[in-house]
């Protein structure tokens, strides 16, 4: 599944800008599936992974072109950094039993409207077994808890049906398609709008 860009520390940290910006650095998803804010430590692995899957994440991601070497993974893990320490957006590894497999992030969030859009990308090898699925769960647990986030957005390409698979097997609810939504590689592509509420998302569980 990939959607998202239509998409790190020992302790919580808490933004000056935004103090209600408080997200742990791990989430522990289940016994095998973690969530990780990455360092420049990661980023050798991190690129290692994104070119095995070029072809595939090329796709639905717009942002293959301008990943071509270890140095454009460091220059983005750092602007992911600064990006997050502002309270504006975040991104997070996933690791199965330890092991790099894709990224979860927050792509935005209007903190003023307590809300926020997600994204998320998986290794072709692993897809097809709810992991991402799960990573958002957690994510939105987690959001929910710590920052009172109380809507959820997820916006991914129309034809891209692994993906919009994931958001409604979140309970979302399609709210719309946005035409024209992101020019990937020279054609607009349309995008599926969905989203959840805190409320509505409380009440599934119920």
């Amino acid at each position: 599944p990939l959607a998202g860009d239509m998409t790190y520390y020992s302790e919580p940290f808490k933004s000056p800008e935004k103090l209600g910006f408080i997200l742990s650095p791990i989430i522990f998803v289940d016994d095998n599936i973690s969530i990780v804010a990455p360092t420049s430590e990661d980023a050798s692995e991190l690129f290692a992974l994104v070119d095995d899957n070029r072809q595939y994440l090329r796709k639905w991601l717009p942002w293959l072109d301008s990943n071509v070497s270890v140095n454009d993974e460091l220059d983005f893990i750092e602007i992911s950094r600064k990006d997050r320490l502002q309270g504006s957006s975040g991104i997070w590894l996933i690791k199965e039993n330890n092991i790099l497999i894709g990224s979860i992030s927050i792509n935005w969030i209007d903190w003023d409207n307590k809300s926020c859009g997600l994204g998320y990308w998986l290794s072709e090898d692993r897809t097809g077994n709810g992991i991402v699925t799960r990573c958002c769960h957690s994510m939105i647990e987690n959001l929910i808890f710590n920052n009172k986030i109380h809507r959820f957005v997820i916006e991914v390409a129309i034809n891209n049906y692994s993906s919009r698979k994931v958001a409604e097997s979140l309970g979302m609810r399609l709210e719309g398609i946005i035409k024209d939504r992101e020019l990937l590689y020279g054609e607009y592509v349309d995008a599926a709008l969905y989203a959840i509420t805190a409320p509505e998302w409380n009440l599934r569980k119920a």
